[in-house]
């Protein structure tokens, strides 16, 4: 079984590699994060990276993928919530990785590895969001339309406030929620 056994291995040793440079882009930033860096923390010689990951930026969809993936799974009311539940799930996680928000935005133009990672994000988070509105009332047409804003605005405060606070932000975004919803009980149904 020396096949399996060598696979075994290299699972793991990617694992370790996405645990490094999760941990090291977390506290300082993509850019300011070196494979070297994450070569060392990881434990494995510096061209070791490559052999797993072809360049920086697949490391960097890959680390967002596992996180997507685990949150998704493992996150109360992410995917079956109430909308609110929902949305400060997505707000929680988001602020985990803050501070890697306008680098995914910048490296997905440079990047179809980052560009894929970020449209699945959001399509995801769309229709989860989406899924959210339905259940308070919205037909699926309005629902698609209102996860598309708020997740537009979810993005601008992200790239566009570090300094923000995110009880304010959790306010922001659920005070635009609630208008959203009651516009829908003002207007007629077609």
């Amino acid at each position: 079984m020396p096949a399996t056994r060598r696979h075994l291995d290299r699972d793991a040793k990617r694992e370790e590699i996405l645990d490094a440079a999760e941990t090291l882009m977390l506290r300082a930033g993509y850019h300011a994060t070196s494979m070297a860096a994450i070569a060392q923390r990881a434990g494995v010689a510096n061209n070791a990276v490559y052999w797993y990951f072809a360049s920086k930026d697949d490391l960097l969809a890959a680390i967002l993928d596992r996180r997507l993936e685990r949150a998704t799974a493992e996150v109360p009311g992410l995917a079956t919530g109430s909308l609110e539940e929902r949305l400060r799930a997505l707000l929680a996680q988001l602020d985990q990785v803050a501070i890697l928000a306008a680098c995914v935005h910048e490296r997905a133009g440079h990047s179809e590895a980052v560009a894929a990672t970020h449209r699945a994000f959001h399509a995801t988070v769309e229709r989860m969001l989406s899924d959210g509105f339905c259940d308070a009332g919205l037909d699926p047409a309005e629902a698609r339309c209102a996860s598309g804003a708020v997740m537009a605005m979810i993005d601008g405060i992200h790239l566009h406030d570090g300094e923000r606070d995110s009880d304010e932000r959790d306010r922001v975004v659920l005070w635009a929620v609630d208008r959203m919803l009651e516009a829908r009980t003002l207007t007629p149904s077609a």
